[in-house]
């Protein structure tokens, strides 16, 4: 009979030689040869048991051995078994939201004894992964070792990346989970990561943890409606950042604006929109600020940023709301028809992906004679009055085709063997472009480059492209 010393110590060798599944196969032929307290007190070969088997994809199959030999989660577990244990909950987690097959085959690994645990009892719903996530967190904080923040890192960033880019993401979850971080506690230091360029590998520097946490908790906070909270932490991030990355000092000003026009001061929050509006020529700022001058009865200036708004960059269907601000201005300004059309087609949109009509839109409708909504064609609707939304565009917006610009390469969509897409800037507009690969101006377009450029319909004639014609040296 071997020791456990040496029973440890092979499986120790078999997992850092990868080879995970003799490991479980060595463990199971051997382990009757001792006693369950003397495994479960062996925090090395506990903590190599359960990264066999998450790395094995046997993800429950780890929470079962934890429960068949006793071992608690608290702070008296080894920082070995915790961080294991931790590593365990991310795989688990990472599945659990890429909708993979992790079903177990908990005969291979242990004998008939040890499967009288229902199924219920490890097999743990999403919502039951982010609790033991949260619970394991305070205990890893503890630790305060490079591990252990590794660890934590990776579990902040599953957690809030993936409820965030769901459809309908759970803003109390993500407000909740951040709850478990003191911000003090996370890393200020920001990772980089290879992107291809050119054909060519480059540098980009990503968000810190701290940064990460600003944003989704100053978001969840702005989603719920805690304005205050809102306001004062998206205060604290400008103050206490000193680097930011993807525009987040825009947003955090940006939460800044909406949580005092939420408050009740919309002096200051056309200020600081206007300020912002400047930096980030976003359509949903305009649709804010014509929202704000409305209130102030400032019907005017209210028209002109809904249709800079209208006719500035993104999908029609994300501007429902303000498709019925629009109506209401046009209401206020005595044109009874094209404020119809408006509600009308705010009300179309939303029928034609199944959501909800707010009741304020159906009391709209409702102060119309007739309006019969349903029988009007909305292609033909959204046609007529894009033609009337781009006469209404400044001119310093709408560059005729005929015509040469110059304008700033800002973004790439793609950047690979089938050529570049992205967004060029001329006068505080965007326009959509597209290079194939073999377009000899291909090689040489790369971000912040200058560019000579003119403006083409697209396809389906809604909206202008930019022809790339020159790059400036």
């Amino acid at each position: 009979m071997s020791s456990l010393f040496d029973f440890s110590s092979h499986i120790r060798k078999l997992t850092s030689e990868k080879k995970y599944c003799d490991a479980l196969t060595y463990f199971k032929a051997n382990k009757n040869e001792f006693k369950n307290i003397a495994i479960a007190g062996n925090e090395y070969l506990v903590s190599d048991m359960l990264s066999c088997l998450r790395h094995a994809n046997y993800y429950d199959a780890g929470f079962l051995f934890l429960q068949n030999y006793g071992i608690k989660i608290t702070g008296d577990t080894k920082e070995r078994i915790l961080t294991a244990y931790g590593w365990l909950l991310w795989s688990k987690y990472k599945a659990a939201n890429s909708n993979l097959n992790n079903s177990d085959e908990y005969n291979y690994h242990f004998d008939d004894n040890e499967e009288n645990i229902s199924d219920e009892d490890i097999h743990y719903s999403k919502n039951e992964l982010i609790e033991n996530i949260g619970s394991l967190i305070p205990l890893l904080l503890n630790l305060n070792s490079d591990f252990s923040k590794t660890l934590i890192s990776n579990l902040f960033s599953i957690v809030l990346k993936t409820e965030k880019n769901k459809p309908s993401p759970n803003w109390k979850l993500v407000n909740d989970f951040c709850n478990c971080f003191e911000p003090k506690q996370l890393s200020k230091d920001c990772s980089t990561i290879q992107v291809e360029s050119k054909g060519q590998l480059r540098q980009m520097e990503l968000a810190s943890d701290l940064e990460n946490w600003y944003t989704y908790k100053t978001k969840a906070l702005l989603k719920l409606g805690e304005w205050q909270e809102c306001f004062d932490i998206s205060k604290n991030a400008l103050e206490v950042l000193n680097n930011f990355h993807y525009s987040n000092d825009v947003w955090f000003l940006w939460r800044v604006a909406l949580s005092k026009k939420s408050l009740g001061n919309t002096d200051d929050t056309i200020s600081e929109l206007e300020a912002i509006l400047k930096k980030k020529n976003e359509w949903f700022i305009q649709k804010e600020l014509a929202e704000l001058y409305f209130e102030k009865k400032d019907f005017e200036r209210a028209f002109k940023l809904s249709i800079d708004a209208i006719n500035n960059f993104g999908p029609l269907e994300f501007k429902i709301n303000l498709l019925y601000l629009m109506g209401k201005i046009y209401h206020e300004k005595g044109d009874l028809n094209m404020a119809l059309k408006h509600f009308s087609l705010s009300r179309i949109i939303r029928l034609n992906n199944g959501w909800k009509i707010p009741q304020k839109l159906l009391d709209e409708l409702q102060k119309y004679d007739n309006p019969e909504t349903e029988k009007i064609n909305v292609e033909n609707l959204e046609s007529e009055l894009k033609k009337s939304w781009n006469s209404l565009a400044p001119q310093k917006n709408k560059p005729n085709k005929s015509e040469n610009f110059q304008g700033i390469i800002l973004r790439f969509l793609h950047d690979n063997e089938r050529g570049k897409d992205g967004f060029l800037k001329c006068d505080n507009k965007e326009y959509y472009f597209s290079l194939s690969s073999n377009y000899h101006l291909t090689p040489k377009v790369d971000i912040n480059s200058k560019v000579i450029f003119e403006v083409c319909p697209s396809n389906d004639g809604k909206k202008e492209l930019a022809r790339i014609k020159g790059v400036v040296d």
